[in-house]
């Protein structure tokens, strides 16, 4: 299969397969959604033909659940239509999301398709008819699983390639297409050697849950990114990893991504020597906003951290902290130690990152434990401490800023 898309993706986009790039995006999302389109709408009347014929309210079902994918296929082609179209006054950051409401609509027509199937293999049910069949009525409908099997798959190729949940989601469809279909042979192989007629309307019962839950998936599936849901731990790793390169930065935190199709908002916290006079920390976050923007299309903004680690008493502040962190099950890690005055009016402040996927932590508790480990050493010691919100990601390991 990834021979033959390959093939197709050489003929449409010659030398070209960055899927960063919205022309090649684009590009693979037409070819998906128009030959889903064509393929589709043929096995409809295919289907749907043999479901007049054999009376058979589950194949005739089976027929309108692959036309619902040609129609949410051809969704899909307008979705990338749109979202190929330039940023403009009224929508700054481009038209890439048009893809996500193309993927809820489609759960939508899913939904209501499931629905109507249910209602009428409830009725056959209850007044179950002959289905009249015979071996090649069967054979041919194994014939389309096949095809639907190798439109699935491609499909799932083109949108793992371009990280296009439309794609994923018609993909699944074209899958769930196969399983339905597959539960109609059930039906007709009972009813052809054993007379069970029932069959048709339980599995039209089948596979009506089966378009429901895809319907279900697909919705929450495409709704998360227009709800906001945070980036793959691989981006967030990989920024990471850009912005260490960087000599000189001896940490990174409070990374935010923001994404409207292939466009990227990012930001993040760098931590560097306070010793560093003011143009090379803006040098240095100027360099890393150049090579994150260059591996993720859009704009990057990176804010400078300087870490004081030359106060006299930066040392044993960052053990004393550290080993308190280190002890306490619910933190993750911490960044952002800064010390500020002498030591008996001594001012401390950093961010504790929590493994509560809430971002809830009793921050007043670890104020007074850090207090009361430090007061010995620093009468009137001022600790100030702000938890990190969910939406941000930072290291994950119990490691010492600075």
């Amino acid at each position: 299969m990834k021979l033959i898309t390959s093939w197709l993706i050489a003929r449409v986009a010659p030398g070209s397969n960055n899927s960063m790039d919205q022309a090649f995006r684009t590009k693979m999302g037409l070819l998906e959604g128009w030959i889903s389109i064509v393929v589709n709408t043929l096995l409809f009347f295919i289907k749907g033909g043999l479901g007049l014929m054999t009376h058979s309210v589950s194949l005739i079902a089976d027929s309108l659940h692959t036309l619902s994918d040609s129609v949410t296929s051809a969704i899909v082609v307008l979705g990338f239509t749109l979202s190929n179209r330039p940023a403009d006054p009224r929508h700054p950051f481009g038209h890439g999301r048009v893809e996500s409401i193309a993927g809820v609509v489609i759960g939508v027509l899913l939904g209501v398709v499931a629905v109507e199937m249910f209602h009428a293999s409830i009725l056959r049910l209850l007044n179950p008819q002959p289905v009249e069949t015979s071996g090649w009525v069967i054979a041919v409908i194994v014939a389309t699983i096949v095809v639907k099997e190798i439109l699935a798959r491609f499909s799932f190729d083109l949108g793992k390639m371009i990280d296009s949940q439309a794609l994923v989601a018609d993909a699944w469809h074209h899958r769930s297409d196969v399983f339905a279909t597959a539960l109609v042979v059930v039906a007709f192989i009972g009813a052809y050697w054993k007379g069970l007629f029932w069959l048709d309307g339980t599995m039209g019962i089948a596979v009506s849950g089966m378009i429901g839950w895809a319907a279900y998936e697909t919705t929450v599936e495409a709704i998360n990114p227009l709800l906001g849901e945070p980036a793959s731990e691989e981006t967030y790793q990989e920024i990471e990893r850009i912005a260490k390169g960087l000599f000189g930065v001896e940490g990174v935190h409070d990374i935010l991504v923001h994404r409207y199709g292939p466009l990227y908002l990012i930001s993040l916290h760098i931590q560097a020597s306070a010793d560093l006079s003011a143009m090379h920390l803006h040098e240095m976050c100027e360099t890393i906003e150049a090579r994150v923007s260059a591996r993720f299309p859009g704009h990057a903004i990176v804010h400078a951290d300087p870490v004081d680690s030359g106060h006299e008493h930066y040392a044993a502040v960052k053990q004393a902290v550290g080993e308190l962190i280190a002890a306490d099950p619910g933190i993750a890690s911490y960044h952002d130690l800064r010390l500020v005055g002498p030591r008996e009016n001594l001012v401390i402040t950093f961010d504790i990152v929590v493994l509560n996927e809430k971002g809830e932590y009793p921050v007043e508790s670890l104020r007074a434990t850090v207090v009361r480990r430090l007061a010995a050493e620093f009468p009137n010691v001022q600790v100030t401490i702000s938890l990190e919100p969910p939406y941000l990601r930072s290291a994950r390991s119990k490691s010492a800023p600075g």
